[in-house]
């Protein structure tokens, strides 16, 4: 049976991290935008969505790049029926031919006569993308309960920062690198807070990211210029945005930014990791002094870095799986692709986001060892964690 000091505790833990979050969220999602002006870029035609009714008609015929297969599709488009003429090269496999009752994005352009011509751009995908996220936020909160509920939060925060901050604030022209720093410490605050509670425990993880990202901003400057890096070569993205804006976006610090906000989320795993660590030894020994909270702290830690550097190595194998399959075609050495700006960004990346995350270690671990000790054996932690009936 908790007594009313616990469930005190409890209360003022909630409060203290709904009233964190809220005053980040109203600081940067409800004052900041206002000062922006984001940059748009009206599409040629709009896009609707329609089913496709079905097959008319289809045949092959040649064409200046050899055989093409033409499709005539009848598509509802609202309360009509629109013609669609689909032209696809043979081998051609950047779009799965859409068949009777598959539903499709459609454009359309003034055609010849005057009247418009429709075509369709992408397959519609909202129902599976839907599905899958059911599924996923079901699981996490089936598994994880309270703590799952809570990191869903959290993740709709880091949505609402990342979509209502971050990158209406680059568009409008300020330094990516800036808008990412102050947007990823609104994202580790908020979202630790929300996760974990408010506690010391938190305030370690909290201290050892701020820490590990300005190593990780400082590192990747130093490395981007020294490197001579652009943003632009091999990374198609970032060189439409170049050429949409006209260059005042900056690309280099859209590739800071990159490696910024990619870093965060193995940060947040990584220090929380290591201060509740700290936080357990300290519980389960309250004589053990600040030296040796740390040095036992850095035993579990080394254990995690060789479990998550092999771990960040992999997801940017995983993520980069074209460019490694481009490069094993290649007949040009080892040391002559690494010089290839398109490759050398990519182990800038890897290498800057992994020192930064394995520097959190021992940082955090330090932070949280520091306050542990500091900590009184009858204190009451002031979590997000419902008292036990």
């Amino acid at each position: 049976m908790p007594d009313s000091s616990s469930r005190f505790a409890f209360i003022r833990g909630d409060v203290a991290a709904l009233a964190i979050v809220l005053a980040i969220l109203v600081l940067l999602v409800g004052v900041a935008p206002r000062a922006f002006h984001v940059a748009t870029r009206q599409a040629a035609s709009p896009t609707v969505t329609g089913t496709v009714v079905r097959v008319v008609e289809e045949h092959s015929e040649p064409s200046e790049r050899g055989q093409q297969r033409i499709r005539t599709l009848e598509v509802a488009v609202g309360d009509h029926v629109v013609t669609v003429e689909e032209a696809t090269a043979d081998g051609d496999v950047s779009l799965v031919p859409p068949q009777p009752g598959d539903g499709v994005l459609v454009q359309s352009t003034p055609g010849p006569d005057g009247q418009p011509a429709y075509y369709i751009v992408d397959h519609l995908r909202t129902r599976t993308l839907w599905l899958i996220t059911a599924l996923f936020a079901a699981l996490v909160v089936f598994v994880g309960r309270w703590y799952g509920i809570r990191s869903l939060l959290s993740l709709a925060v880091t949505y609402l920062l990342l979509m209502r901050f971050i990158i209406p604030a680059i568009l409008s022209g300020y330094s990516p690198l800036l808008v990412s720093v102050v947007g990823g410490i609104g994202i580790m605050a908020s979202t630790l807070v929300l996760a974990h509670g408010v506690d010391r425990k938190s305030g370690a993880a909290i201290g050892g990211t701020a820490l590990a990202l300005v190593l990780i901003v400082t590192l990747s400057q130093v490395a981007i210029i020294a490197a001579k890096l652009t943003g632009l070569v091999g990374n198609d993205e970032a060189s439409t945005v170049f050429v949409l804006f006209g260059g005042a976006i900056d690309a280099r610090g859209l590739l800071l930014s990159g490696i910024l906000i990619g870093a965060l989320g193995a940060l947040d795993d990584v220090t929380m990791t290591q201060a509740s660590a700290v936080f357990e030894l300290r519980d389960a020994n309250p004589s053990l002094h600040r030296r040796a909270l740390y040095q036992r702290g850095m035993r579990i830690g080394r254990d995690h870095i060789a479990s998550i550097v092999n771990t960040l190595v992999l997801a940017y194998a995983g993520a980069s799986m074209p460019l490694l399959v481009i490069l094993a075609s290649q007949t040009e050495g080892v040391g002559t692709l690494l010089n290839r700006e398109f490759l050398a960004s990519e182990v800038v990346r890897t290498a800057v986001g992994s020192i930064g995350i394995v520097a959190a270690v021992p940082l955090t671990t330090a932070i949280a060892a520091m306050l542990a000790a500091g900590q009184t054996s009858n204190a009451a932690p002031v979590r997000l964690t419902p008292p036990e009936a």
